[in-house]
């Protein structure tokens, strides 16, 4: 059997040609994988540089937040410590106000009991006299 040899070139021109074709679709497709590769590389440098800008934006915010929350707090303590301060100048002029009542009531008591022994006395003087002493008022009583 003899095989006529320009059908055997016509067979390895298209299995060249074939394999040619088959190298440059794999080379092809190489290049786009690499070349999605590289676009995702690109989209994910762009995405941790936004992540990165974000990152700032919030932690910038964040401090901010805080710097304004002390500032504020701050705010508060110091309104409060001020009322404290007022309220405790109040009790302390309350407390000085009833321990002087105190004092002049304790010092209002003692004479009245001086002059209720007083007229205890007169009344008994009075009386030893051979005098009338005259009623209590109920305002003594």
């Amino acid at each position: 059997m003899s095989v006529d040899p320009s059908l055997i070139a016509g067979l390895a021109g298209l299995i060249t040609a074939v394999g040619g074709t088959i190298t440059a679709v794999l080379g092809t497709r190489s290049k786009v994988k690499l070349d999605d590769i590289a676009q995702l590389q690109r989209k994910l440098d762009r995405a941790e540089e936004e992540l990165a800008e974000v990152k700032a934006e919030r932690d910038a915010a964040l401090a901010q937040a805080r710097t304004a929350h002390s500032a504020h707090v701050a705010q508060l303590q110091t309104e409060h410590d001020a009322e404290i301060a007022r309220i405790r100048g109040r009790v302390d002029t309350l407390q000085e106000q009833l321990e002087a009542r105190d004092r002049q009531l304790n010092k209002v008591d003692r004479r009245v009991l001086v002059m209720r022994g007083y007229i205890g006395k007169l009344s008994r003087v009075v009386l030893d006299l051979g005098g009338v002493v005259p009623d209590r008022p109920r305002e003594m009583d």
